[in-house]
């Protein structure tokens, strides 16, 4: 690899994975020169996406956060360290149907992040979309300040049944709520939707504590689901 020519393999080494000391060993170049070409890289993407990334249309909107941590865990965190060490969350907005980003950012999981995530999503759409999230609090108020009555609004809640094994060890079976919040929930003193919604969710394994992985099934399979109880599934639940 030429001296000329190493710097512009940083980018593509990163989005295969790898880290950023291999890249510096690889291409030859200083650890704080990859980090600072990301940086760069990272700032002209971060443009590039505000240019194109509007006025979109989408009919179904999936948004979600994926765990992360910057510098160390939450567990090792020191009273005087940088609010920004400690566990973080990459929150992204999907298109269910295309699969194109809507919106991203990184942050807390808190309200505060949910707020300016939702803020975000909301400027780069136009027109009534179907928007799904998980669980979080912070979302209901934020969707409420930032789409008002122009969103339908659902929450899709996860949880999990204990059965015990015929082998003597406990094995974890899907038991899913699915929950949906619209705009006309009675959380904000209006009558609530009633409906009930099945998720297709896999298993864990039975000794393996972080093999669950939970399918994201596309919201227009969702809600044509609605109405429609599926009796013989363990613990699966429609509330409101």
């Amino acid at each position: 690899m030429t001296a000329e020519a190493s710097p512009f393999y940083g980018p593509m080494l990163m989005t295969e994975g790898m880290s950023i000391r291999a890249i510096s060993r690889v291409t030859d170049i200083h650890k704080t020169t990859v980090l600072a070409l990301l940086k760069t890289v990272g700032d002209n993407c971060a443009r590039l996406f505000d240019a194109k990334v509007q006025n979109m249309r989408p009919r179904y909107v999936q948004a979600d956060e994926a765990w992360t941590f910057v510098q160390k865990k939450q567990q090792r965190l020191k009273s005087d360290d940088p609010i920004e060490f400690g566990d973080q969350y990459m929150w992204i907005a999907l298109d269910s149907e295309t699969k194109a980003v809507l919106s991203y950012m990184v942050g807390k999981r808190d309200a505060v992040s949910a707020y300016e995530f939702i803020g975000d999503l909301s400027r780069r759409i136009v027109g009534r979309c179907q928007l799904t999230t998980d669980g979080l609090d912070g979302y209901i108020d934020a969707v409420e300040e930032h789409f008002g009555a122009n969103v339908d609004f659902a929450q899709l809640v996860h949880r999990e049944a204990i059965r015990a094994s015929t082998h003597g060890r406990s094995r974890l079976v899907p038991a899913i709520i699915a929950r949906r919040r619209s705009n006309s929930d009675s959380h904000h003193g209006r009558s609530g939707l009633h409906a009930d919604f099945h998720v297709a969710h896999r298993t864990r394994e039975p000794d393996r504590s972080d093999a669950l992985t939970a399918v994201h099934a596309s919201d227009e399979w969702v809600f044509k689901k609605a109405g429609e109880p599926e009796s013989g599934r363990l613990g699966v639940h429609g509330v409101v």
